[in-house]
């Protein structure tokens, strides 16, 4: 039985919840931002439905706002090194706190996955310290010191390290991604820029052989023929974009399986696109103002065009959640690297 995500959200609502969560993080020197980051996960996690039952997000301000301060008192003292200390001493930091991104990353994997609940069940993140070392750390430079030929195995791994360790109460998932489906999403993404490269060489060579250039007279047309160039530039270099979240989106949502339950995505490239490129366009028009509608109306898209096919959504157990180190989860939020599904 396919069951479709539903999203709930309003932009005006929102909206309004945005303002309220600015002016406040202003107001409080920055530290109502922790419970602003809470206020807007909840509103978008209680107003995703699956199977007539919508997610729950369970994190606590208080303990993002402590990780948060200790985030921010490491990288002051970075910062104090770098000033006062000898050089060798802050490269040395420098490198520590390098060689801790796998860590921080892995922490902030755990803890969002474990404040993140549905139908009473958490869902969790068993991933380590060295599984994150090797996804985040040595396949990338293994990706550099192969001139960027390997970077698509390193997103691979990187994909598998994420899904084989997510887990929904006691089930673990899975993904059927093969090494090839990252290289053609590379593929697709050069070609489309490639394409869209030499399209853009010839518009403007075109625009300049019907008297485009420069001149007294015709002032006005080249300011028109200018901006017409820079909006096409723009559009083009958001599509690249787009085509990228397309296909990545594609690639991993359509190989995913929990307990024989398998979760599948239509996002289109025509359809991912139109919403990327009028988004971005109001928000530049209104200053801004439109984020909290551009953000309402791509999650409805991508909400709308994300199902699972279900064999049995309804025998999910928990699993008993052991605390380990929870400070470290903490400041693993408190970076908020953006690193997940």
């Amino acid at each position: 039985m396919r069951t479709t995500f539903r999203f709930h959200g309003d932009g005006g609502e929102f909206f309004r919840i945005w303002v309220v969560n600015i002016v406040l993080t202003i107001l409080t020197l920055g530290i109502y931002s922790a419970w602003a980051t809470v206020r807007t996960k909840s509103y978008f996690y209680g107003n995703t439905e699956l199977d007539g039952d919508r997610f729950d997000y369970l994190g606590d301000p208080i303990a993002i706002l402590k990780g948060r301060a200790l985030a921010i008192g490491l990288l002051l003292l970075y910062q104090g090194l770098l000033s006062f200390a000898p050089p060798a001493i802050g490269g040395l930091v420098g490198l520590l706190f390098f060689l801790a991104l796998p860590w921080i990353i892995y922490r902030a994997l755990r803890f969002n996955a474990q404040m993140s609940r549905w139908r009473g069940i958490r869902f969790g993140f068993d991933g380590d310290w060295a599984g994150a070392t090797k996804a985040y750390l040595l396949w990338p430079l293994f990706g550099v010191v192969t001139l960027g030929f390997g970077m698509p195995y390193a997103w691979y791994k990187q994909n598998q390290y994420l899904l084989s360790n997510y887990r929904f109460g006691a089930s673990n998932s899975t993904s059927t991604t093969a090494p090839a489906d990252f290289y053609m999403l590379v593929l697709s993404v050069f070609g489309f820029a490639l394409a869209g490269g030499i399209f853009l060489y010839l518009l403007t060579s075109s625009l300049d052989i019907i008297g485009f250039e420069t001149s007294d007279d015709i002032g006005g047309l080249t300011v028109f023929a200018g901006m017409l160039i820079g909006t096409i530039y723009l559009v083009f270099y958001i599509m690249i974009f787009a085509v990228y979240q397309a296909r990545y989106f594609f690639t991993v949502y359509n190989n995913i399986e929990i307990a024989g339950n398998f979760v599948g995505t239509s996002v289109s490239i025509t359809g991912l696109g139109s919403i990327v490129v009028s988004n971005s366009v109001l928000v530049l028009l209104t200053l801004g103002f439109y984020y909290p509608w551009a953000k309402v109306r791509m999650t409805q898209y991508l909400q709308d065009n994300l199902w699972v096919d279900a064999v049995d959504l309804d025998s999910f157990v928990s699993k008993s959640e052991v605390e380990n180190n929870p400070l470290g989860e903490e400041i693993g939020e408190a970076f908020d690297l953006g690193i997940g599904i």
